[in-house]
């Protein structure tokens, strides 16, 4: 929104919202604090586009505030089949989904004209890495959350051929913001069955 004086002007009033109490050294801590800022960002009209990494690639964050966990993401990725890194793996990955699914239902409690900021947004969760064990970048799973203004349809399984590339993903998620682009990366087209 505009004020006046052509400036942008927040469409929340952050003197009625508490600051954080401090920088909280707990990852978990630490990755709740940044999804709470990435809603109010939203909430806020801050930004329209918002990038988020738990960690990078080969982060030595212990996930041991996880019950049955000891190790890191990365560690635990590196499984070889062995039945106790892949139940941590698992453990790693169900609490990331946890975290995505806090997210969106942040975004959904957003009130924003007659929806809400999920609504209007397009959320993608996922990996560059289907199976940190074999590095395979091939069928990755990845949730894409969010109707994009009522671009988007949602509650739906797409599964691709295989080798489609991820660009296509990206350049539909362009599409769908209003971006007049036809390519994007190594994209063949976008994926016109995630359109309403």
């Amino acid at each position: 929104e505009s004020s006046e004086a052509g400036r942008w002007k927040s469409q929340v009033d952050f003197s009625q919202r508490p600051a954080p109490a401090d920088d909280p050294e707990e990852h978990a801590d630490r990755v709740r604090l940044m999804l709470d800022m990435i809603a109010l960002a939203f909430e806020a009209d801050i930004t329209r586009v918002i990038s988020f990494m738990f960690g990078n690639s080969v982060s030595t964050v212990n996930y041991s505030f996880l019950d049955g966990v000891t190790e890191s993401h990365h560690e635990t990725s590196h499984h070889q089949d062995k039945p106790e890194k892949l139940d941590q793996y698992q453990r790693i990955s169900t609490w990331h989904v946890e975290q995505f699914a806090y997210l969106l239902g942040k975004l959904k409690s957003i009130p924003e004209g007659d929806s809400n900021v999920l609504d209007n947004s397009a959320i993608l969760f996922g990996s560059a890495l289907r199976d940190g064990n074999k590095h395979s970048p091939h069928d990755l799973p990845l949730l894409l959350a969010g109707k994009g203004g009522g671009k988007l349809s949602t509650g739906q399984h797409v599964r691709m051929p295989n080798d489609s590339p991820m660009a296509n993903l990206l350049l539909t998620m362009m599409q769908t913001a209003g971006v007049e682009q036809t390519h994007f990366a190594d994209s063949t087209g976008p994926i016109e069955s995630l359109w309403a």
